[in-house]
């Protein structure tokens, strides 16, 4: 890790939901001797919250909450904190009280109040990503429940903007009256109705952009190792980048929305077409940032080392090893073993023996997953002496 310096005099503030993605940050942090504060909306297990790596949690209920504890507790600092966001509702909520606290912590931000927040709309930021030059699937936009004329089926819904709950509010119809229905329980007010298209496979990116934008640090790329037709991969095979071509493009996108942050760039590649399609921009840490903290790319801290010093630090980027694999083991085992019956549970041991990183299991700080599967466990009991509930 390169010198850390006068960063870690610095706190930092970890804000999220019960999941690996705060729980990746929080081991990247603590694994280079920095405890965090978390502040962590409250769930049925603490995965995250019981890492051995913090040094204060608090339990919030829903945002209001998380901003009250932020600026009564930590609003005061000498050092301006870093807070690390994990979710897109908490950067957009964040990001809608830029004036208020950007004198007072330093986070995920685009030059203004609620700049963020615009370019969370899925088609405003397509329609960046397609004056750069890269693919979209064909697109419409669904108001007030009017299907407009021209749709293409088959299609996904997707909402315009990130909710909690927002990933059951996919569906993927073959006809309009499909569509219909999933409008009808859709609790968006806005959907998005996006051609679907058969996966070959999805690809994604993790990095840092700093300086308004103008400058990008991709730590790692990925693609998935598997395919499933209503989920994505839990498995990621990264390996290094080498289609400068895209990496041009993405830069210029970032330099036109000004971000400053952590953030991943979601992709599909086309079945039947190989095209490379752009899906959308994640404005916060993804999960798998920590494959980037094991393949020495620490995605927080050279973050916060951007924000401070308007540079990479020296030595920050590595080689990535061919083919490193990384396994969100716990929801693997939840879609491709309980739900799908795509695996045994024996071909998923394996899968584990193989990954090199795992999301959830971490030989130096067990506890959140010990709760993680003691948890799941009892439900699988329950479910089975007592049927689904």
């Amino acid at each position: 890790m390169f010198d850390l310096g006068e960063i870690k005099q610095h706190l930092f503030i970890v804000m999220g939901y019960e999941h690996y993605n705060p729980l990746g940050v929080i081991r990247s942090l603590g694994e280079n001797d920095i405890l965090p504060i978390v502040i962590v909306l409250k769930g049925k297990t603490h995965v995250a919250s019981s890492s051995k790596y913090i040094r204060k949690v608090h339990r919030v209920k829903d945002n209001d909450e998380a901003y009250k504890v932020l600026i009564q507790y930590y609003g005061q600092e000498q050092k301006k904190p870093f807070i690390i966001p994990c979710d897109d509702n908490i950067t957009e909520y964040l990001d809608r009280r830029y004036d208020e606290i950007k004198d007072k912590f330093y986070f995920s931000n685009a030059g203004e109040q609620g700049r963020i927040t615009y370019f969370q709309n899925k088609d405003i930021t397509n329609k960046v990503a397609q004056k750069y030059g890269l693919m979209v699937p064909a697109s419409w936009i669904i108001r007030n429940k009017i299907i407009p004329n021209g749709i293409k089926y088959p299609i996904i819904t997707k909402p315009l903007t990130s909710y909690p709950g927002w990933k059951e509010d996919y569906y993927i119809c073959k006809d309009e009256e499909e569509l219909e229905n999933a409008i009808n329980v859709i609790r968006a007010g806005d959907i998005l109705a996006q051609h679907y298209i058969r996966k070959k496979a999805e690809s994604c990116m993790d990095g840092v952009s700093f300086n308004n934008g103008n400058n990008i640090f991709i730590a790692n790329y990925s693609v998935s190792g598997y395919v499933l037709d209503d989920y994505y991969s839990l498995k990621n095979i990264h390996n290094e980048l080498q289609n400068h071509d895209l990496l041009n493009k993405i830069e210029q996108i970032f330099k036109e929305i000004k971000y400053e942050g952590i953030f991943s760039v979601d992709f599909l590649i086309g079945l039947e077409d190989d095209i490379k399609y752009f899906l959308e921009i994640n404005y916060r840490n993804s999960a798998y940032s920590y494959a980037a903290t094991k393949m020495g790319m620490n995605l927080p801290l050279i973050w916060a080392s951007c924000i401070k010093n308007g540079v990479l630090p020296e030595g920050c980027r590595k080689r990535i090893p061919k083919d490193y694999i990384s396994l969100a083991e716990e929801a693997d085992f939840e879609h491709r073993v309980i739900r799908l019956h795509k695996i045994s549970i024996r071909e998923w041991f394996q899968d584990i023996k193989s990954a090199d990183c795992l999301l959830l299991w971490e030989k130096h700080d067990i506890r959140p997953a010990i709760e993680t599967w003691i948890k799941k466990s009892i439900k699988f009991v329950l479910q089975k002496m007592y049927g689904k509930r």
